[in-house]
């Protein structure tokens, strides 16, 4: 038995495989001041519907393993309610969070602005030290020094400290003396090591990384904890483990340990699921939209596999805009996230006009329909007012919508902008559909890909809602809404492999090729990335490793990846193998080849994983019970290109039959989420009971 969660802003969402294949699919309001609490209460839930279906039958709750998503990271860094943070690093560098690159963003910005860094300056030390690029000892470190730091930051209440040393990526002596030293005169510190967290070159990405790391670490410690301790005492004892952004999970001493790799943990698990289904759905190439209550996530999905990039840029100050963000130097599946959800507050802008998000009403208050103390209208509210929701069937009726509370709060806003409430609501909806739209062009035409060609997978709560209009936007003509939307991102955690991404920086040029060097390099990262995986249960014989490099010509300043020929580095062929493929993805990215320079690999990465579990969507289609009228009524829905409210029939997807068409315009349920298909559209279930809508 296997059960999943994925903590959302507003909602945090459930799917547990029960022994004899069933699905079961839960939803509960996420409590951001405690997120272990909205879990606990889903997990206790959904134990309770398994009880009831399997009256005298023995507990298997000792057995069932536990999977997270978990929005603990991100919020910290987002929200800045991270711990009290101090950075180390070698003397004269201390500014260096501040001084970042030295690169701007907009060259012609006389008053450009970053996000203020994590750690503030008053808590940044150098300490004496010096290593060469070469490994030379130019300064021995200052041991009295660190003592002292370690004694202030004692006295400062300092929880967590980033510790960066220069060239500490590949020569990491001096940097696991300063955590020895710190331990002995501040031991109930938290310390993270840039060689043990980052170990690749570039040392502003690297303190970075390592300060979101150390900023996040003590809170992901208290939170893995007591979820495992109140597990324990429900007689849950099986292994807990977590979706890391790279789209594997890991077990929990390794989540604790860097709490960074899953800053993208949840949309991780939705682009998992996505091209699951596009696999399923015998699609090639997707674009997988995830809509939930407060951000929407775009990704490229090429040829069955989300694209998975070697850094993250996270709390941009300028959106879209490269360079205005805290780097991170993780792996991570790229995707665009911009902060536009069903929670996303709709106002007043600056100018006069009408602004939606980023500000969210997320799970408190929550938008003004849940009745939770919310006066500000938000995009739910609009979908429940243009008909696109139904205040009574709402997550299956399990959860009453206020439509009095939605229309007070829309009237207030319509009313400063001198507009009907209607036109407010649809301008709510279309604004988010444009913003939606304007992102995933830009990501598809970054990547080389025309959108238009590009089946659209919908899901999340909101997904569904708002897919027709994006896909309109985007000129797609084809959207899939998977069967149990409204928590892809939990069913994608129960096929998600266990997977370590490691990675480490040693420069080497192909024409100074070392065998041995690159021999032993690999062994330590299988060693390591073996130890995560075998740590979560994986037997040695099924563990598979990958390896791919960050390559570059001499003297260019950035690198592009290229997966590692399978044959021994001391074959002439693996160097001909290596230099063939970097060319070939160098001309298919810059449309151009450089001749006469030699070439250099900069970074290694591997992935060790465990086998990929398949996930039977069969179990979910119990749900609908007997056979029974698809047809669930009518309600009045505004559509843009009738320019009025129609009565529109509304279906229970549960309930339709595979092939059967439905043409709309119409409204399809789900339990936990609802599409919106208008008048130029039809609609079926595949074999698979996803919905497949085409657009004319």
């Amino acid at each position: 038995m296997k059960l999943a969660f994925d903590t959302g802003g507003t909602f945090t969402d459930f799917a547990m495989t029960d022994d004899d294949g069933t699905i079961l699919l839960h939803k509960v309001l996420s409590t951001p001041d405690a997120p272990a609490r909205a879990v606990l209460q889903g997990v206790d839930e959904l134990l309770a519907k398994v009880r009831a279906n399997h009256a005298g039958r023995a507990d298997t709750r000792g057995t069932l393993q536990i999977l997270g998503a978990t929005t603990v990271v991100t919020n910290a860094v987002l929200e800045r309610r991270g711990v009290n943070t101090a950075f180390i690093t070698t003397d004269g560098f201390q500014d260096m969070l501040r001084i970042r690159t030295e690169g701007r963003y907009d060259l012609y910005d006389l008053r450009i602005q970053y996000p203020e860094p994590l750690v503030s300056r008053e808590l940044c030390f150098g300490v004496v030290e010096r290593i060469a690029a070469d490994g030379t000892v130019i300064t021995a470190l200052d041991e009295e020094g660190v003592r002292a730091i370690g004694r202030t930051l004692v006295e400062r209440k300092v929880d967590s400290v980033a510790v960066c040393l220069l060239h500490a990526y590949k020569y990491a002596q001096h940097e696991r003396r300063v955590a020895e030293l710190l331990a002995e005169v501040a031991p109930k510190i938290s310390v993270s090591l840039s060689s043990t967290v980052c170990p690749e070159v570039r040392e502003y990405d690297r303190a970075s990384t390592t300060v979101a790391n150390a900023y996040t670490r003590p809170m992901m410690v208290g939170h893995v904890s007591h979820l495992e301790r109140e597990l324990s005492q429900r007689g849950i004892d099986g292994q807990l483990l977590w979706m890391t952004s790279s789209g594997g999970v890991v077990p929990s001493s390794a989540a604790s340990r860097t709490p960074v790799r899953l800053i993208e943990s949840g949309p991780a698990a939705g682009a998992v699921a996505a091209a699951d289904y596009a696999r399923r759905a015998g699609e090639a190439s997707v674009l997988s939209f995830d809509m939930g209550g407060t951000t929407a996530k775009l990704c490229l999905i090429p040829n069955g596999q989300p694209m998975v990039a070697n850094e993250l840029e996270v709390a941009r100050h300028a959106r879209f805009r490269k360079g205005s963000g805290f780097p991170l130097k993780i792996q991570s599946i790229h995707m665009i996230e911009i902060g536009a959800g069903g929670g996303s507050i709709a106002a007043r802008n600056r100018l006069g006009l009408l602004g939606v998000g980023p500000r969210s009403a997320a799970a408190a208050p929550g938008p003004a329909c849940y009745g939770r103390g919310g006066t500000e209208p938000t995009v739910t509210d609009a979908d429940l007012l243009l008909g696109y929701l139904d205040e009574k069937s709402f997550l299956g009726g399990d959860f009453a919508l206020d439509r009095a509370a939605a229309e007070a709060a829309m009237a207030r806003l319509a009313k400063e902008l001198d507009i009907t409430p209607e036109r407010c609501a649809w301008g709510i909806h279309d604004m988010v559909n444009e913003s939606m739209a304007e992102a995933a062009s830009m990501q598809a035409t970054d990547s080389g890909v025309d959108p238009r060609a590009l089946p659209l997978i919908a899901f999340g709560g909101a997904g569904p809602v708002h897919a027709y209009g994006v896909a309109r936007k985007l000129g797609i003509r084809k959207v899939i809404c998977p069967l149990g939307a409204g928590v892809t991102s939990a069913i994608g955690l129960l096929g998600a492999p266990v997977a370590a991404d490691l990675s480490t920086s040693l420069p080497m040029r192909l024409s100074a090729w070392d065998p041995k060097a690159v021999d032993a390099l690999k062994a330590a990262l299988q060693a390591q990335g073996r130890e995560v995986v075998l740590a979560s249960q994986v037997p040695a014989d099924r563990i598979g490793f990958s390896y791919t490099v960050d390559m570059r010509h001499v003297g260019q300043g950035y690198e592009i990846s290229v997966a590692l020929p399978e044959l021994d580095p001391a074959d002439p062929a693996f160097l001909n193998e290596l230099l063939a493929r970097f060319h070939a993805n160098y001309v298919a990215l810059y449309g151009r080849a450089v001749a006469g320079t030699d070439a250099e690999v900069i970074t290694w990465r591997i992935r060790a994983s465990g086998p990929k579990h398949e996930v039977s969507l069969a179990g979910l289609r119990g749900e609908a019970g007997a056979v029974r009228d698809p047809r669930k009524g009518t309600r009045p829905v505004f559509f843009s290109e009738l320019g009025k409210y129609a009565l529109t029939p509304v279906y229970d997807q549960y309930a339709l039959l595979p092939g059967v068409p439905v043409v709309g315009p119409a409204i399809i349920e789900q339990r936990e989420s609802t599409v919106v298909m208008g008048p130029n559209a039809s609609a079926s279930l595949d074999a698979e009971h996803n919905l497949i809508m085409l657009l004319s």
